[in-house]
């Protein structure tokens, strides 16, 4: 098997593991405490803002404008439509060689 293979499988293993986990710690409790709900609904725009900040300070126009674009896209349509816009916009100005 080759390296790449070993890779995914490996990701793919930790990835079942740290989710299963997290299932299992919270499964624990009888109810969730307040400030843990709390910091667990703040994941999300945790992870979207890891996302989109390196590429919205180092990244070219394109990637510049298509991530301003998305939110104001986002307030309006749903997510997938706003992703797929998103991306929409962006290879077709890579396309068009900007």
């Amino acid at each position: 098997m080759s390296e790449i293979w070993w890779i995914v499988l490996l990701g793919g293993g930790l990835t079942y593991l740290t989710r299963s986990g997290g299932y299992l710690v919270l499964s624990r409790f009888e109810r969730v405490p307040p400030r843990l709900a709390a910091a667990l609904n703040a994941v999300p725009a945790a992870v979207l803002t890891t996302l989109v900040a390196p590429v919205l300070l180092t990244g070219d126009w394109p990637e510049r404008v298509a991530i301003v674009l998305s939110l104001f896209l986002a307030l309006r349509l749903p997510l997938i439509a706003t992703v797929a816009l998103g991306t929409a916009m962006v290879a077709l100005a890579r396309a068009a060689g900007l």
